[in-house]
């Protein structure tokens, strides 16, 4: 079972290795569910097992898109120090 979530106020704050770390964590989990899904003789294994990959990528590609947003705002100078800079 996947760790609980922080609130959804928390989750922009959270350290970039903290956010990583649980994307990689869930995309695992994920995948790992794709490969049960091909094996347990339910119905349409292939269409779950791709659901379940796709859902992996999609929680990879949210962590980055965090991930260059956290950087860029990080590489942003501050507006005094812009006003510093023009006088």
């Amino acid at each position: 079972m996947p760790a609980p979530l922080p609130p959804s106020s928390q989750i922009e704050t959270l350290p970039a290795a903290l956010v990583r770390a649980r994307a990689v964590a869930d995309a695992n989990r994920l995948r790992a569910l794709a490969r049960v899904a091909l094996r347990d003789g339910a119905p349409m294994p292939e269409l779950r097992a791709f659901n379940a990959r796709a859902a992996a990528r999609r929680v990879l590609a949210h962590a980055r898109i965090l991930m260059e947003r956290e950087a860029a705002e990080t590489a942003r100078p501050e507006p005094t120090a812009l006003a510093e800079l023009a006088a």
